[in-house]
């Protein structure tokens, strides 16, 4: 009985130290990674951000941002983009790997891309595409087509 309780109550300290640790502010423009301003400034021309918010847990760091116009862009410590949501708007070329924006262009000619995920896993390291007609695409992380996806 008193090892359950001793496990019981070492959990209940685990979980609420990490949901103590676990901060969520609202940050300006200027407290963005350099990568992600320039990100931003550069594909989302005419777009100011709603709000920013700095995710801070134990492993790691990510920041989220909401334009002006409804695109949603998640990234990581570093700025780099992990996530663009563009909530039902078309997501710039410009963002979209060249092998990527090639495939799409040629094969769905009337179909422009809304979200675009970087997916990061070892095993299944790649993009996955949602077009606006909610076909969603899978390449590899060279921007090579793979499949599609269920």
């Amino acid at each position: 009985m008193k090892t359950k309780m001793k496990l019981f109550f070492t959990f209940l300290f685990l979980t609420a130290s990490y949901a103590v640790s676990a901060q969520k502010t609202n940050i300006t423009f200027k407290e963005l990674p350099a990568p992600a301003q320039n990100f931003i400034i550069t594909n989302f021309k005419g777009q100011s951000t709603s709000y920013i918010i700095k995710d801070k847990d134990i492993m790691s760091i990510d920041y989220k941002a909401m334009l002006s116009g409804g695109t949603k862009i998640e990234f990581d410590k570093k700025g780099n983009w992990k996530e663009i949501d563009g909530n039902k708007n078309v997501i710039p070329n410009s963002v979209l790997p060249k092998g990527i924006s090639d495939y799409i262009s040629k094969n769905y000619k009337n179909q422009k891309v809304e979200k675009i995920d970087k997916e990061t896993e070892y095993f299944k390291a790649g993009y996955k595409v949602t077009l606006l007609n909610d076909l969603e695409l899978k390449f590899d992380k060279n921007g090579k087509f793979s499949r599609i996806d269920d």
